[in-house]
């Protein structure tokens, strides 16, 4: 969402307001921009002709409902959306590419971001989910040569104002498709490439075939080609499914074997919307340098220990986590700070998590960062959990899975980094607030 105020900014939108229940890193960079920021709902009014874009979150906030009371009093249509709405709103007026898996959705659309806007005249816009030091340390790209188009786009979507038809399809919109709630089926797409498929967000999905149902019925809705890895299966449909051979691609500043995979698709991906050869696209992928919270450098602390933050919150980033950092610093200890995210995550894949967490050398779980969720239905059919008593017990009892401890008190978890000596490499790995806690400490 901040993302979106700071496009908006660009197009020289004014009258701004952006409202979040807490604040955070994120709107902390929005205040510095000067954008208007409010902490707590319910304290800006809403009025008839507002453009009101909202995170799925909050789709029952004051704003939110105030907006849809307002449009029905005065039986005249207002541009209510959520996020993903607006994206496919946005998708349709350009030509689309979808990034999607399970993971590697935001490292595979900030790399082709970075290759797209230096070899493609015809790039116009591009949105992930995380801010990547490249691009300004934003969430996107604007094309500054294509602002005039877009903001005629934008102004066509918000107000009818007249679209001028030459900026269809005009321009490229790179875009980071998520599946949550199949939330990617609102993108008008050209073209995608799905990095992996891992069952994920079991709190939607009921097993692997449902969550493969959404990819499939997404593979109908692409107009020309969808890439995806050689071995990853998936049924044929009505678009052209190119599956893609995997090679090694020597990145400078990306680590891992599953930046191969990112970077084969995309490799591809260019050969087919750029004319440039596959060599110069491949030097130019090679200058991407990295992106906020994967695998990212903090700092090292008094004691010479290297502290990096990931967004990994699944068993298997976990696991591409210690094979990255291994490669990397091969004699080094491994100390992983890892704060759960949702309680389904972790009772779903408890298992996964063991073996994932297995091979670091220290392991801390901290604080639960539950998304309002019932423990109890959770757990009551695993036998295992079934006298958790609530959430701090389960964290105990999972922390003693993963043969780790188990905290709610930051101030340990700073404490152990402060101790953390030259021969350790601490790796945190977090999409709830524990991110957002360390680089304060931090001065990050």
């Amino acid at each position: 969402m901040s993302g979106v105020a700071w496009i908006l900014n660009d197009l020289w939108y004014t009258n701004i307001v952006c409202i979040d229940a807490n604040q955070s890193e994120l709107t902390d960079k929005l205040k510095a921009k000067w954008l208007n920021v409010i902490i707590g709902h319910g304290k800006n009014k809403v009025q008839l002709g507002d453009v009101v874009i909202y995170s799925e979150a909050t789709f029952e906030c004051e704003e939110v409902l105030e907006a849809r009371k307002i449009m029905k009093a005065n039986r005249k249509v207002m541009v209510i959306l959520n996020y993903f709405q607006f994206l496919g709103e946005v998708s349709k007026y350009f030509t689309s590419v979808g990034f999607a898996g399970t993971n590697g959705k935001s490292s595979s659309t900030a790399l082709a971001i970075h290759t797209a806007k230096k070899l493609m005249p015809n790039f116009g816009l591009g949105i992930l989910w995380a801010l990547v030091p490249g691009f300004n340390t934003q969430s996107y790209v604007v094309n500054t040569k294509a602002k005039k188009d877009i903001r005629n786009i934008f102004d066509y979507i918000f107000t009818g104002k007249a679209l001028n038809y030459k900026n269809i399809k005009k321009r490229s919109f790179f875009v980071e498709a998520c599946e949550y709630k199949r939330h990617f089926l609102y993108l008008d797409l050209d073209y995608a490439m799905i990095t992996s498929l891992e069952l994920d967000h079991t709190d939607y999905y009921k097993d692997m075939k449902d969550y493969l149902s959404a990819y499939e019925t997404l593979l109908t809705k692409v107009r020309h080609k969808v890439l995806i890895p050689k071995w990853l299966k998936l049924k044929p449909a009505t678009c052209n499914l190119q599956p893609v051979t995997i090679k090694s691609i020597p990145f400078t500043h990306i680590r891992g074997k599953h930046n191969d995979i990112n970077g084969s698709l995309i490799l591809e991906l260019m050969t087919k919307l750029c004319k440039e050869p596959k060599t110069k696209i491949l030097s130019t992928m090679k200058t991407f340098w990295w992106l906020w919270r994967r695998m990212e450098y903090l700092t090292t602390n008094e004691n010479g220990a290297k502290i990096f933050t990931d967004y990994g919150h699944m068993a298997s980033s976990i696991g591409f986590g210690y094979q990255a950092l291994k490669k990397k610093f091969p004699k080094k200890k491994l100390f992983v700070i890892f704060q759960p995210h949702q309680i389904n995550r972790i009772v779903t894949w408890r298992k996964d998590f063991q073996q994932a967490l297995k091979n670091y050398d220290n392991i801390i779980i901290y604080d639960i960062y539950a998304a309002r969720e019932n423990l109890w239905e959770l757990t009551k059919k695993i036998p295992e959990l079934k006298k958790i008593k609530d959430l701090n017990d389960l964290g105990e009892h999972f922390a003693e899975a993963c043969w780790g401890t188990y905290t709610t008190d930051f101030s340990v978890i700073t404490k152990e980094i402060q101790k953390a000596q030259k021969d350790t490499i601490v790796v945190v790995y977090s999409a709830g607030d524990v991110d957002y806690k360390l680089r304060k400490y931090l001065g990050k």
